[in-house]
């Protein structure tokens, strides 16, 4: 299948549409006159991008281990949650209300009380970060488990196999499919997470400066800011995925 016609076909469309929008963004934009600070041409965002590429990328950094702390969180502590939840009924009863109730606060509204109690700049950026994906972590991670056929289960606990033996030799496998499905959601959400905090409580990091460059209408820079984030979102999501098709080689 992968020789076929159809398949570089998949790749060269959205590649084709792609190169004729940003020509037509670059030649309509002076043709109809309009000011750089309101949009730029593609053109002036990759000059922008080689002339500040040095401090988006100082920041990026920073951004980045915002993500990567509150992702971790979020991977560490709502797996073993759902796992808590799928093994012990009353788990789930009793927690799982809670999960749903954090989730449906709006994370703005608990901004403050973060404050209070983490401060400004990084520690509340990350709580923030995995807040906002904590929801589908526990969520998907539960489904894959409760997905698991329980004639297996029923079967290997006939021979006596205990909880450790199920979760190593049926829930691991069974689950990855969802598990995976919630790393890629949690990776968006996440760093969308550490943005938002840099736009509310930062004082560094890649929406810090994006919010820099708005204040100053630097545009060129703000979208060279703002595509940096976008690409290293798209190479962390797709590294996720081939992952997930080395690992997961029974879907």
């Amino acid at each position: 299948m992968d020789g076929s016609p159809m398949f570089p076909r998949e790749y060269a469309l959205p590649a084709g549409v792609f190169v004729v929008t940003l020509l037509a963004w670059e030649f309509l934009v002076p043709f109809f006159g309009i000011q750089s600070y309101i949009l730029p041409t593609p053109s002036a965002i990759v000059a922008a991008f080689v002339d500040s590429r040095t401090i988006i990328f100082e920041q990026l950094q920073i951004t980045m281990i915002e993500f990567l702390i509150g992702f971790s969180l979020t991977v560490l502590t709502g797996y073993l949650i759902a796992l808590a939840m799928s093994y012990w009924r009353m788990v789930e009863v009793t927690f799982y209300p809670y999960v749903v109730i954090v989730r449906s606060i709006p994370v703005v509204t608990l901004l403050p009380l973060f404050i209070i109690w983490f401060g400004f700049g990084f520690n509340s950026i990350v709580i923030i970060s995995y807040v906002i994906s904590l929801f589908p972590m526990v969520v998907n991670s539960l489904s894959g488990f409760k997905s698991t056929d329980q004639e297996t289960i029923d079967m290997l606990r006939s021979f006596s196999a205990n909880k450790r033996q199920l979760y190593w030799n049926v829930y691991r496998y069974s689950s990855l499919p969802s598990v995976f499905a919630a790393l890629k959601i949690c990776i968006i959400l996440a760093f969308t997470g550490a943005i938002v905090g840099e736009f509310l409580v930062g004082n560094q990091g890649i929406g810090y400066l994006i919010l820099s460059y708005n204040s100053t209408l630097e545009t060129a820079k703000m979208f060279a800011a703002i595509l940096t984030v976008s690409v290293t979102e798209l190479l962390i999501f797709g590294a996720v995925s081939r992952l997930e098709t080395t690992i997961v080689t029974w879907q």
